[in-house]
């Protein structure tokens, strides 16, 4: 049976990234009823950022080469490091027992969210990185969609497509994961147009953007 992670990384009520994912976790869980799913807004509960004790841990495994999850799982030597590496492995945990990875992800000053980044630090551990040898790894097959809120545009054709450095970082990120083979972005732009005077001319370009994002998730959630 088939598993839903979603995490959405905004905290305003209104979020236009979370109406998004909310269209695809509805669409997906009407497909599929009875199948476990899980959600979290990383805003609202944030993620603790990575500290020395988490480091520490991730260089030791780095240096030993170690691959297999359940002798990572035990790496932690230190009290600090043990419950560090706890916080770190109840995100993995989740992770891996995803099929489906949902994100609701806005750009924020031409990147990610900090909360986002904090999760991306806990969950990317060398045993779930893709190995060099085969290019796979643990993650890989899971299915993954990003859901993403810009305030302006940065498609291929729009003048800020070399500022982008929201998509270009997450598929980077996700490669090495092994998250980036079945990748979809789901592109809501012109976000700001409805409170910032000079993009107000852009309020119908921003609506159809939406719309088509929605559309496009309630599609793709009944693959």
């Amino acid at each position: 049976m088939p598993s839903l992670l979603h995490l959405d990384c905004s905290p305003r009520p209104e979020s236009v990234s979370a109406q998004i994912t909310a269209e695809f976790a509805a669409a997906w869980r009407g497909a599929h009823p009875e199948a476990p799913y899980v959600h979290r807004n990383l805003a609202r509960t944030p993620v603790p950022h990575v500290d020395a004790a988490h480091v520490e841990t991730v260089c030791r495994l780095e240096t030993c080469g170690t691959r297999d999850l359940g002798e990572a799982r035990k790496a932690g030597r230190t009290l600090a490091e043990r419950r560090s590496w706890r916080r770190s492995w109840k995100l993995i945990d989740a992770l891996l027992a995803a099929d489906v990875l949902l994100i609701g992800l806005p750009m924020y000053h031409f990147s990610v969210p900090s909360v986002f980044k904090a999760w991306l630090d806990r969950v990317t551990v060398p045993p779930l990185l893709i190995d060099p040898k085969t290019g796979l790894g643990p993650l890989s097959g899971t299915r993954t969609v990003v859901a993403t809120a810009r305030g302006a545009t940065y498609g291929d054709c729009a003048g800020g497509h070399g500022e982008d450095f929201h998509e270009r970082y997450v598929r980077a990120a996700f490669h090495a994961l092994g998250l980036a083979d079945d990748l979809v972005f789901l592109h809501a732009e012109m976000t700001k147009a409805g409170h910032v005077p000079w993009l107000a001319p852009f309020q119908e370009t921003a609506r159809g953007s939406l719309e088509r994002a929605v559309e496009t998730a309630r599609a793709a959630a009944r693959r």
